[in-house]
C-alpha cells in the first residue's frame, strides 16, 4: 500500500466518515464501542470510529483486488494500514496542540463556513431518509424517524447514542480537528524546501524520459500536457512535460449550445419520417420491378405526409436553436469587428473546461493559449473529425465560419503552433520546484510522523483492534 494512497485517506477521519453511508453495520458483541483503540494525551480514537473506517474502506480494497479478508496476513496488513492512518492524524493533532498552534482568522472563517454547509447537507440527507421511511409507514412522525437515524448513526460512528444537537457539536469538533491536522502539516512543511540541484536533476531526468516517451508515442502528448494544464496541483502524480513532439498546434473555440430539449413529439415525428422514407422506397421498388404505377397514389400520400412533418420539425428545431444561433452570430460579429478571439471566447463560450463554473475555475492555459490539436496524431481524447476538418481549412491566425458539431454551434481559431523539442528549464522552473517541494515535504513530514509515533505516550489497544474482521476471514 503506497504512502501516497494513505495520504489521500488520511484526512478522511471522523468528519468525513460521518457523511459516508456504511453498508456494513454489524454489531460487535460485548464491546463498549466508545472505548479508545488509540490514544495520546487527551486525544483518542474510539473502537467505533476504527470499526467505521474498517467497514468503509473494505469494499474499496476488495474492488481493487486486495481483499483484507483473504487471509490472516492480509487482514493484519489492512489493520496496520488503518492504524497508520489514524495514528498519523492523532499524533499530528497532539503535537499541534502541544505546540500551541492556532488556526488563523481566515482558516477559522473557512472552517466555520465549510462545517455549517456540511452539517446542513447531513441534515438534508438524514431528513430525506426519514421522509422516505415516513412515506412507507406514517404511524410515527417524520421527526421520530429523523431522531432514530441520528441515534443510529451517532452510535455507530462514536459508540455513544446522541441527539441531533449533540451530534452537531461532535461533528464540529471532528471538523476542527481535521482542519488543525491539515493546517499544522502545512505550517510545519512550509520550512522544507528543495535544493537547486534537486530541481535541475528532476528536469534533466524528465527531458530524457519525456523525449523517449513522446518520440515513440507522440499521440500521448495531448493527453499528458492537457492533464498537467488542467490538474497540476489538484491531483497527485500530475507533473510538467519537458519535451514536445512535432505535429501539434493550439486551437481556441467558442461553443454555444441550445437550451432545453426538443419535444417527445419531435422525436416521434422524426421516427415517422424514417418510416415514410423506408415505405416510399419499398413501394417505388415494387412498381419498378412490376413495371406499373400501382403504388403512385400511396406514394403521393406519403410524400405529402413527409413534407408536412418536415415543415413541423424544421419549425420546432429552428425555434430550439434560435437563441443559440443569435448568440454565436453576436460572437462572430465581435470577432469581425477586430476584437481578439480570446476576449470574445471568454465572453460567449459555454465550454466549462475553459471558463469554469460554480465547481471549478476552468483552465487558465486553455483561456490564454488554447487547446492542443493535431492533424498528424490521434490521441485517446481527441477532437472529432468534423472539428479537425474545419481546422485543416485554417491558416495561423484565422478563424472558421460558424458550424455545428455535437449539437452545438462552434467557431474555432488557429491560435499557434507548439514549438517542438526540449522545453526550456526556465519555462517550467516554478512547476518543477513545486513538484520537488512536495516531494521534500512528504519525505520530511513522514520522518516527523515516524519520530512522533515513537512517543511512549501513544497507546494502541491491539486486543480490541484484532477483534475486527477476524470472524469474517475466508481462510
Amino acid at each position: 500500500m503506497i504512502k501516497k494512497t494513505i495520504r489521500l485517506i488520511a484526512m478522511a477521519s471522523a468528519a468525513l466518515l460521518l457523511l459516508t453511508a456504511c453498508a456494513n453495520k454489524n454489531k460487535t458483541d460485548n464491546i463498549d464501542r466508545s472505548t479508545p483503540v488509540l490514544s495520546i494525551g487527551d486525544e483518542s480514537v474510539s473502537f467505533a470510529m476504527y470499526k467505521a473506517l474498517f467497514d468503509n474502506y473494505l469494499p474499496y480494497m476488495q474492488y481493487s483486488g486486495h481483499d483484507p479478508l483473504e487471509s490472516e496476513s492480509s487482514l493484519k496488513s489492512y489493520r496496520d494500514w488503518l492504524v497508520d492512518i489514524l495514528s498519523d492524524d492523532l499524533v499530528t493533532l497532539y503535537q499541534a496542540k502541544q505546540s500551541g498552534f492556532k488556526l488563523t482568522e481566515e482558516q477559522e472563517a473557512q472552517l466555520a463556513a465549510d462545517t455549517e454547509n456540511e452539517i446542513n447537507d447531513l441534515y438534508l440527507n438524514f431528513m430525506k431518509v426519514a421522509e422516505q421511511e415516513y412515506s412507507e409507514d406514517n404511524s410515527i412522525p417524520v421527526s421520530a424517524y429523523f431522531d432514530g437515524i441520528v441515534n443510529s448513526e451517532s452510535e455507530y460512528y462514536t459508540g455513544v447514542t446522541m441527539g441531533w444537537e449533540d451530534y452537531k457539536e461532535y461533528y464540529r469538533g471532528q471538523a476542527r480537528n481535521s482542519a488543525i491536522v491539515k493546517a499544522y502539516r502545512e505550517f510545519v512543511c512550509s520550512e522544507f524546501h528543495p535544493a537547486d540541484d534537486d530541481i535541475t536533476d528532476w528536469y534533466d531526468s524528465a527531458v530524457v524520459n519525456d523525449k523517449a516517451v513522446y518520440t515513440a508515442n507522440p499521440e500521448r502528448y495531448k493527453t499528458d500536457e492537457e492533464e498537467f494544464e488542467q490538474y497540476f496541483g489538484l491531483r497527485d502524480g500530475v507533473t510538467p512535460v519537458a519535451y514536445v513532439p512535432s505535429g501539434y498546434s493550439r486551437m481556441m473555440q467558442i461553443v454555444v449550445s441550445p437550451e432545453g430539449e426538443l419535444s417527445e413529439e419531435y422525436s416521434k415525428k422524426l421516427d415517422r419520417m424514417d418510416e415514410i422514407s423506408r415505405e416510399y422506397g419499398r413501394l417505388s421498388f415494387e412498381d419498378a420491378v412490376n413495371g406499373t404505377d400501382a403504388n403512385a397514389s400511396k406514394m403521393t400520400e406519403l410524400v405529402n405526409e413527409y413534407k408536412a412533418l418536415k415543415e413541423s420539425t424544421d419549425a420546432e428545431y429552428e425555434e430550439y436553436i434560435k437563441a443559440a444561433r443569435e448568440k454565436i452570430e453576436a460572437a462572430m460579429s465581435e470577432i469581425d469587428e477586430g476584437k481578439p478571439f480570446a476576449e470574445v471566447m471568454l465572453k460567449y463560450t459555454e465550454d466549462k473546461r475553459v471558463v469554469g463554473d460554480e465547481n471549478s475555475e476552468g483552465c487558465k492555459a486553455f483561456r490564454e493559449k488554447g487547446e492542443l490539436i493535431s492533424l498528424k496524431h490521434t490521441s485517446s481524447a481527441d477532437w472529432s473529425q468534423t472539428i479537425k476538418d474545419e481546422f485543416k481549412k485554417l491558416s495561423l491566425g484565422e478563424r472558421s465560419d460558424v458550424f455545428m458539431e455535437g449539437g452545438s454551434f462552434r467557431i474555432i481559431y488557429y491560435a499557434s503552433d507548439e514549438t517542438s523539442g526540449e522545453v526550456p528549464l526556465e519555462a517550467i522552473y516554478d512547476d518543477i520546484k513545486a513538484v520537488c517541494t512536495a516531494a521534500v515535504q512528504d519525505e520530511q513530514w513522514d520522518a516527523l510522523l515516524t519520530e512522533w509515533k515513537k512517543d511512549p505516550a501513544l497507546k494502541i489497544n491491539e486486543e480490541l483492534l484484532n477483534v475486527v474482521g477476524k470472524d469474517s476471514l475466508k481462510s
